[in-house]
């Protein structure tokens, strides 16, 4: 019985996939390493360090293999070569585009733990993370040189992370070659004939200040047969004798895994994980059902239409069919052993089944996220990025399945109007942190007019006890907030750092915004009870950037229309810059700076997003005023009444004058928030 296997036989599981005797079992999750730790793993490999044993279950007359696959996807991708067009090479859990690991053959700069600079490139870093410290991303002007060195190549135009991996080059590297070049090879030699075969031209170096400088791929090649050769060899020495290299396969019984999905609490599948990125309880309830159930596991990765993941969609539906055998009631989050005691109960298990096999949980999901979407309503302009309606599902999940259920029970025709008007509310439920989705669950998850109902119990709902900590926060006029920050007061208290500053001012429009809280709830505030209510919704609309996506969506979608494709790599970073509109190199460890300042730098009022292409940054330290042109205006949403301000920030600010910055960026924050309250006409849905 076979217990070592070499790092070849290792890659040829997945390179080689029809002729593995290896397999990923349906206990297993998806790749979720991040480009560090396969640089980090590549270069102990290199280093002779030991990685560990894997763990095998027999499956048949093939192996299951039951711990280890990150390390196996991360050897497989440094066999992997791109530029091989071999139609056996099935990834296990990567989708589109593989990483391509490199490795720099005379690296001036590496992590400070590393002996070799193992370099990755993916889809979201298409030219790769720093070589000194391999867990932060380039800076912008890097990534904008190394975008306009990767679009020399006609094929890649659009967005970056549309590139082939065949056209781009780890931009932080001196001298980078594909380490599947030396793995494959026989000779230096025929390293350097693959590199001067499948190289992009236009390969080069970021540095300017480096021994042996070139500027295109025949200078390069010069280089390799010339002063890089003694160098080449000795890093080729050393991944030859990789090949004696063998890794140690522990094997375990089929009969233990049958064991673990009968068992009240698997502890094998937690235990074998503790010591790496550990299994989520959602992961263990997937994998159980998908062994019991393997026919499922098609129907359920199509339910969630790529917008959640399939380990998230069994969750949702299994609460789903949980709710409709206990009378709509609210059912919680489900932990292992409540699913596994579930699944054992018969009517639970065929429910769960049937649902799943006649469709109607991928129309269910599909009709609530087109719904969301907007797209094809004609009282909303534009459509959601699906990026928005992603975050929702993903961190708002009671909130979602709220909406999932309401429309799973509730069998009727849906006219444009309400649409609209479910979209406005699930996003303001999401967006204002709505508090306590039992109770709403179970007091409106049978109500018709649900979605024609006001907002104005929903805001601090009170409860039996008098407990105001329910509902949404309190969603004020756009028109209060511009009154109230236009005040000279208040722009005086964040100038001199007043421990008040974030609270209601007692004179003027602070005194109009607790008359509207005392008109929505037909009450009678005190102030201090108005300015938790005041201090905490600012919260929310200075730092929910999901407002500032939604009120750019024009430009998201135009921009960054395949974004929603992106969920297969678990380095992926948003494909835009946050861009700080006054510079945070102006603030960020400044003591001569102005408390003020501070107060909102890092906030929407201060942020927009950009896309690599467009963003002005020449530096880190170009002006406010800078930003020109009608476009860049537009769909940056900078208006005409933040934009009077803005142009007159020159240079940074020293002194304690700050009424140019206050008033853009409290002017920018409210536009953000005003298009989302105008947007989905917020007034329509509170009684004042």
């Amino acid at each position: 019985m076979k217990d070592t296997f070499s790092l070849q036989e290792i890659a040829n599981w997945q390179l080689n996939a029809n002729e593995s005797l290896v397999q990923l079992p349906s206990v297993q999750r998806g790749f979720v390493w991040k480009p560090k730790q396969i640089e980090d793993l590549w270069d102990s490999i290199l280093r002779g360090y030991p990685i560990g044993s894997f763990l095998l279950s027999h499956s048949g007359d093939k192996f299951d293999l039951m711990d280890g696959q990150q390390r196996a996807t991360s050897i497989f991708l440094g066999y992997f070569n791109p530029f091989n067009k071999s139609d056996e090479t099935a990834a296990w859990s990567i989708k589109g585009q593989l990483p391509v690991v490199w490795i720099d053959i005379k690296p001036n700069a590496k992590p400070t733990d590393s002996k070799y600079l193992i370099r990755v490139v993916t889809r979201s870093h298409p030219w790769g993370y720093k070589a000194a410290n391999n867990n932060e991303k380039l800076s912008v002007p890097d990534r904008r040189a190394a975008l306009n060195k990767f679009k020399l190549n006609s094929e890649n135009t659009g967005n970056y992370t549309l590139f082939k991996n065949t056209t781009v080059f780890p931009f932080d590297c001196l001298f980078p070659l594909p380490l599947s070049f030396l793995i494959e090879s026989k000779t230096v030699d025929e390293v350097i004939d693959r590199a001067e075969q499948f190289l992009p031209d236009y390969i080069s170096k970021r540095r300017t200040s480096c021994p042996y400088p070139y500027e295109n791929k025949e200078a390069f090649i010069q280089l390799l047969r010339n002063e890089l050769n003694a160098d080449l060899k000795e890093i080729f020495k050393t991944v030859k004798e990789l090949e004696s290299l063998t890794i140690k396969a522990n094997i375990i019984d089929n009969k233990v895994l049958e064991e673990e999905n009968q068992a009240e609490n698997p502890v094998l599948f937690v235990r074998i994980n503790s010591a790496g990125t550990t299994l989520s309880g959602d992961d263990l309830i997937y994998s159980i059902y998908k062994a019991i159930f393997p026919e499922a596991k098609d129907l359920i990765e199509n339910i969630g239409l790529k917008f959640i993941a399939p380990t998230q969609v069994l969750s949702l539906v299994s609460r789903i069919v949980a709710s409709d055998l206990s009378n709509h009631t609210f059912p919680r989050k489900m932990d292992v052993r409540d699913f596994q005691n579930r699944i054992k109960n018969n009517d639970f298990k065929e429910n769960l089944k049937r649902l799943i096999e006649n469709g109607h949980f991928a129309k269910l999901f599909e009709q609530a996220i087109n719904i969301l979407s907007c797209k094809d309503n004609d009282l909303f302009e534009g459509e959601i990025p699906p990026v928005i309606i992603k975050q929702i599902i993903r961190k708002n999940q009671d909130v979602f399945l709220f909406f999932v259920y309401w429309l799973h029970i509730h069998n009727e025709q849906i006219n444009e109007q309400i649409k609209f008007r479910m979209a406005a509310k699930i996003i303001t439920f999401a967006w204002f942190d709505f508090g306590n989705l039992p109770r709403l669950w179970n007091e409106k998850i049978n109500v018709d007019n649900f979605w024609n109902e006001s907002l104005n119990d929903l805001m601090w709902w009170i409860d039996d006890k008098g407990n105001d900590e329910n509902g949404i926060h309190f969603l004020i006029k756009p028109e209060l907030l511009k009154e109230y920050y236009a005040q000279p007061i208040i722009e005086k208290m964040f100038a001199e750092n007043n421990k008040d500053r974030w609270g209601l001012w007692q004179e003027g429009v602070g005194n109009n915004i607790i008359e509207y809280y005392n008109h929505v709830k037909s009450n009678q505030f005190e102030l201090q009870t108005a300015n938790n209510y005041f201090w905490r919704f600012i919260q929310k609309i200075q730092h929910n950037k999901q407002l500032i996506l939604f009120a750019q969506r024009d430009y998201i979608n135009a921009t960054f229309g395949e974004y929603n494709q992106m969920d297969d790599v678990e380095d992926t970073n948003v494909p835009w810059d946050w861009d700080h509109i006054y510079p945070g190199e102006w603030v960020y460890r400044k003591v001569y700076c102005n408390p003020g300042i501070k107060d909102w730098n890092n906030t929407n009022g201060n942020f927009r997003a950009i896309s690599l292409e467009h963003n002005r940054s020449r530096s880190n330290q170009q002006a406010p005023k800078d930003i020109t042109g009608l476009d860049e205006q537009q769909y940056s949403l900078i208006k005409e009444n933040d934009w009077f301000y803005w142009k007159n920030i020159n240079d940074r600010i020293w002194n304690n004058e700050i009424e140019n910055h206050f008033r853009a960026v409290t002017t920018r924050m409210i536009n953000i928030y005003e298009k989302y309250w105008n947007d989905f006409k917020i007034n329509e849905l509170i009684n004042y």
